[in-house]
């Protein structure tokens, strides 16, 4: 999914340009509001609980809608959708601005504007194949990747923790407003949005909300690989929400800094998964998809154990190499602890991503086509319901024992399940069913 010259001559396409500068300025909002509200919930409560009950407004939607939605993306048109969703997704955030001081109003709002988004969003997948090429559709997904990228880079990484300690959280979210109102007027500038005939026609699947988990849940219980693929993204999924609900905790408790500098560790994160973004492919190739989802799993894990160590690592590091830690704590002033944190986050990222690219181009090549949508849906849903009690528990533990405690026993548990699911004949499909090549 890395960047090639097709995809550099794709975006003289100007209607596939607009959709994806609409896509990446949308993604820069989203990301701005998400740091913002998780930076403004912790300065109010001081709790992982409301933390975590903040991730689980925007991730509810997708569990009960993710499905049906879409569908309403091949039934109503999608240039209006597109324009309506982020219209109000902005109104929504001035309700935010309007209340901040009232964290229950804030998380009423977010599931609303989860709500939208996630009704909406399955629109902007659906207007590609009709933007482009069949043979550019590669291109096409490679830089929709890019541009969720870009938006987390620029939203989470750039302007949000700029804007919140320079102008605070009311300007911040005014930020993410305004990003979702042009990205409103980009997308609505995009033409030739409406379904060709031959998605009407007879040969287009009609089944409802059952038939489409049961055709997804299917090819997930029939493939091996797909089965594996689903279990990585599950268990990371997990892990990098609960990473996000108490990143604010860690960077005050463990690193001894402002929670508003939570980007000492994002930062270097975005910097790990741009290049996963760039290395995933040509790996995904050369050792098989499915290999390199499991490399990448295990390699997450072992990074959220060393930020749970994150001390003992450097006191190790100071002890027998040399990384430069003692001259940036007493030349640059930053912590040690600081530093290292950083730089176990570039791994943390790095390998998210790898799991993310490539379990999902396993994904690709397990569903029949005419199912790829139904899956990804299928699995986006399990994936998000999975993860909502291990959530709930990982911010009420890390209120009593702390976080340090709570990252590594969420990490040993993470890998115990990981394992045990990928060579357990008591779940998912025989090894048998695997084909020759799963990458």
């Amino acid at each position: 999914m890395a960047v090639q010259p097709e995809d550099v001559r794709l975006l003289a396409n100007d209607r596939f340009r607009r959709l994806l500068e609409s896509r990446a300025v949308g993604q820069i909002g989203q990301n701005a509001l998400l740091y913002t509200l998780l930076i403004l919930i912790v300065n109010e409560t001081g709790s992982s609980i409301y933390s975590t009950l903040l991730v689980t407004a925007f991730i509810l939607p997708s569990i009960l809608l993710g499905l049906p939605a879409g569908g309403l993306a091949d039934v109503l048109p999608r240039r209006p959708l597109l324009v309506l969703g982020y219209v109000l997704r902005a109104a929504l955030v001035v309700g935010m601005i309007v209340s901040t001081d009232d964290v229950w109003t804030i998380l009423l709002l977010v599931l609303a504007f989860s709500t939208v988004g996630h009704l909406t969003g399955p629109a902007e997948s659906a207007a590609l194949p009709l933007l482009v090429r069949r043979d550019q559709l590669a291109a096409g997904n490679s830089l929709f990747v890019l541009s969720v990228m870009v938006g987390q880079v620029v939203g989470a990484v750039v302007l949000a923790p700029f804007i919140l300690k320079i102008f605070g959280a009311r300007v911040s979210l005014g930020v993410a407003a305004a990003m979702f109102l042009w990205a409103a007027f980009i997308v609505s500038l995009v033409t030739g949005l409406r379904a060709r005939a031959a998605d009407e026609g007879p040969k287009r699947d009609e089944g409802g909300l059952m038939d489409a988990l049961t055709a997804g849940w299917a090819v997930l219980r029939s493939s091996r690989p797909a089965f594996l693929a689903l279990v990585y993204l599950t268990v990371v999924g997990t892990l990098g929400k609960a990473l996000a609900v108490l990143a604010p905790h860690y960077t005050k408790d463990v690193l001894k800094i402002d929670t508003e500098n939570a980007v000492f560790v994002v930062a270097p994160a975005a910097i790990g998964a741009l290049a996963a973004l760039l290395l995933a492919p040509p790996l995904a190739r050369w050792l098989g998809a499915l290999r390199v989802a499991a490399a990448g799993f295990v390699l997450f894990v072992l990074g959220i154990v060393g930020l749970g160590l994150v001390v003992l690592v450097r006191d190790f590091l100071l002890e027998n190499v040399d990384l430069g830690l003692a001259f940036v704590e007493r030349e640059v002033g930053v912590s040690s602890v600081v530093t290292m944190a950083m730089m176990l986050a570039i791994p943390v990222g790095f390998a998210a991503t790898v799991v993310g690219v490539a379990a999902k181009a396993v994904l690709n090549q397990e569903a029949p086509e005419g199912k790829q949508g139904r899956v990804f849906a299928t699995q986006s849903a399990l994936s998000d319901a999975l993860s909502l009690l291990p959530l709930f528990a990982i911010g009420g533990v890390a209120e009593l024992v702390g976080v340090r405690e709570v990252l590594l026993v969420a990490a040993v548990l993470a890998f115990v399940a990981g394992v045990y699911l990928t060579f357990s004949r008591r779940f998912g499909p025989p090894p048998q069913a695997q084909p020759a090549e799963a990458g």
